[in-house]
């Protein structure tokens, strides 16, 4: 997945016909569900979440509804993917 903000920007327009407003979030995945990244958009800018997965770990379920494919994916991926570490303390030597 070799896409960052113009590219994720690019195809939310082109493929799903949207426009970012206020407070969208779209999740985008590479082809074998490793990279995962979260575009988001606030007024004022645009931000971009990656998470690479170690292999074998599934965050996104892929269910059949019908004819049609979903994914499914729950909370406790959402959070996991916006989670970043929070330095308390920093020694520099």
């Amino acid at each position: 997945m070799r896409c960052k903000h113009s590219r994720v920007l690019s195809v939310i327009r082109e493929r799903l016909h949207r426009e970012p407003n206020d407070g969208d979030v779209f999740i985008v995945m590479s082809r074998n569900r490793r990279i995962v990244r979260m575009f988001s958009f606030d007024n004022r800018s645009y931000s971009l979440f990656e998470k690479k997965f170690v292999a074998g770990y599934q965050f996104m379920k892929v269910e059949r509804n019908g004819a049609d494919t979903v994914y499914r994916i729950a909370w406790k991926d959402v959070v996991l993917i916006l989670e970043n570490p929070i330095v308390k303390t920093l020694q520099i030597r």
